[in-house]
């Protein structure tokens, strides 16, 4: 009984020893949810345009279709648009391309 005792007190105090370090790359490795990453190789060619927040385009979508929403990519270009696939209310699915500009 004494020996599994020294064992787990052994054990918990290496994972306290290791576990400082091992937070820092684990949060130098998590993004955070509301921060954009910058896109490597991309040159800004003239001025930034304003995207609508995607909780817009989904409201409007489902105050307009009813459903539920699945999944989405931004195509960028010289319009960015919103791909949005939808869940019908009828179980269908179904990709919508919205605007994304302001």
């Amino acid at each position: 009984m004494r020996f599994k005792t020294l064992l787990l007190c052994t054990l918990l105090a290496c994972s306290a020893l290791a576990t400082p370090a091992d937070a820092q790359s684990r949060r130098d490795r998590v993004f955070e949810p509301n921060t954009v990453m910058p896109t490597q190789g991309r040159r800004d060619e003239g001025p930034q345009r304003e995207i609508r927040p995607l909780r817009e385009v989904v409201s409007e979508l489902r105050s307009q279709h009813g459903g539920e929403y699945i999944a989405h990519r931004l195509e960028e270009g010289a319009r960015p648009i919103y791909v949005i696939r939808w869940r019908m209310p009828d179980g269908q699915v179904r990709d919508f391309r919205v605007n994304a500009s302001r």
